[in-house]
């Protein structure tokens, strides 16, 4: 009976700090994972990350997640994989640390070079948009239409903005949108729709 009781006391005394450690290790995995990211971000944003080494780094970022993910699978974080984890989050914080410290700078000019490409499309369309309206070439109906169209575009800049810059991929969707605008734009100016003044 001596030896149940002593059992039962052990385990209660032992197994929550078990489980403590195994939800420490993966906080402090996680909490990491999370700066790095944050590191990488800043990086991109003041210039010191051209856009290959933060997809580089980023896709660091990934795999370590992918190890992390490996190793909950079982539903807990062995000692090994925490070792393994935390290593190659070393080597990345080294690597990040390393990459933002290299001569290699991105301008703000080259940062935003799309925006700046995209920006001046889209003026130049509200600009038709308008000239369409004062020659009587659209109705109030089509501006409208054009106008609201206008708006979604740059909703989709606005939130390609957000993380600080326009990737290729945000662009490429961006001005793709802005080319079937130009396309609208020009066929209502030229439909048979007139204003009549």
């Amino acid at each position: 009976m001596q030896i149940k009781a002593t059992i039962i006391v052990l385990a209660i005394t032992v197994l929550p700090g078990f489980a403590l450690a195994q939800a420490t290790r993966g906080e402090r995995i996680d909490e990491r994972q999370a700066a790095q990211q944050k590191r990488i971000d800043d990086g991109v944003k003041k210039g010191e990350l051209t856009p290959q080494e933060a997809a580089r780094l980023r896709a660091d970022q990934a795999r370590i997640q992918r190890m992390e993910d490996k190793a909950r699978a079982d539903g807990k974080i062995d000692r090994r994989e925490a070792r393994d984890i935390e290593r190659a989050q070393r080597r990345e914080t080294r690597d990040i640390a390393t990459e933002r410290r290299d001569q290699e700078k991105v301008t703000p000019a080259e940062r935003d070079k799309a925006g700046k490409r995209i920006d001046e499309r889209q003026a130049a369309q509200q600009k038709r948009i308008d000239d369409g309206v004062k020659k009587g070439e659209l109705t109030p109906q089509e501006a409208a239409r054009l106008r609201a169209d206008q708006a979604r575009i740059q909703r989709m800049e606005d939130k390609a903005r957000a993380d600080g810059k326009i990737d290729r991929r945000e662009a490429r969707d961006i001005e793709r949108a802005q080319r079937r605008e130009s396309r609208d734009i020009r066929s209502e100016r030229r439909d048979k729709e007139k204003v009549v003044k």
